[in-house]
């Protein structure tokens, strides 16, 4: 019990720091346009420590919760390019995604599983979670509808396994992840974010979670049909 009430102060206190020390107002577009530059030309020079800064810097926000994704996402588009920038923004998303995951199952994912399945109003949403947590895992990484944080507390409170957990989050986030990296590449000619979210961007989200769906029903349809083959053997 005391192991994970320190944990819970850590995180506080770091989230607190950020905000003290005005963390959020690095994590802003107005931020980015201002310093894109200086980003660029550090990571010409140091490359590989560039790397590593931006997703260990993107990696702790994601596990605290902290404001910006986007806008990191639209840094590492412009500072490391289309290909790189998607791998990076994505892995890191995914290895903060599973940090929330497994904090999130030690400190309170049994004591919220009880009582999840005894409440009417999600007693139904557990039962189709234990049925096929993947499938909706995928959609709901997927679909940017879906804040990240509740998605991360919503399967850690599931009976997914750790690598179903990865596969999904990674493979589901990957489709938002190229649409926001590939942004960032247009950051030198906007001079807002209402600029880079036109319609033409909305309908790619509106695509990606059309797809999601379609995905997703197929494989609930071939999951079903094949349990209903071995009712029947």
């Amino acid at each position: 019990m005391i192991k994970k009430v320190l944990i819970v102060i850590g995180l506080l206190s770091l989230v607190a720091l950020f905000f003290i020390n005005g963390g959020q107002d690095y994590l802003s577009f107005e931020s980015l346009k201002q310093h894109k530059d200086e980003l660029l030309a550090y990571a010409n020079d140091n490359y590989w420590q560039a790397v590593l800064i931006t997703g260990g810097i993107y990696i702790v926000s994601t596990v605290l919760n902290l404001p910006g994704a986007a806008i990191m996402s639209l840094a590492i588009g412009f500072v490391f390019g289309r290909w790189h920038g998607v791998l990076l923004a994505t892995t890191a998303a995914t290895i903060g995604a599973v940090l929330v995951f497994w904090i999130a199952r030690y400190l309170i994912a049994d004591w919220a599983r009880s009582r999840l399945e005894k409440m009417e109003s999600t007693k139904n949403i557990m039962a189709k979670l234990h049925d096929d947590a993947f499938s909706y895992l995928l959609f709901m990484r997927a679909v940017p509808l879906f804040p990240f944080w509740f998605v991360n507390m919503t399967f850690a409170f599931s009976p997914i396994n750790t690598k179903q957990y990865i596969i999904g989050t990674y493979f589901g986030m990957l489709p938002v992840s190229f649409v926001l990296v590939n942004l960032g590449q247009s950051l030198s000619t906007v001079n807002s974010m209402a600029e880079l979210f036109n319609t033409e961007v909305i309908l790619s989200f509106v695509l990606i979670g059309v797809l999601a769906l379609i995905t997703t029903t197929i494989m609930r349809i071939r999951k079903h049909r094949a349990l209903v083959e071995e009712t029947h053997q």
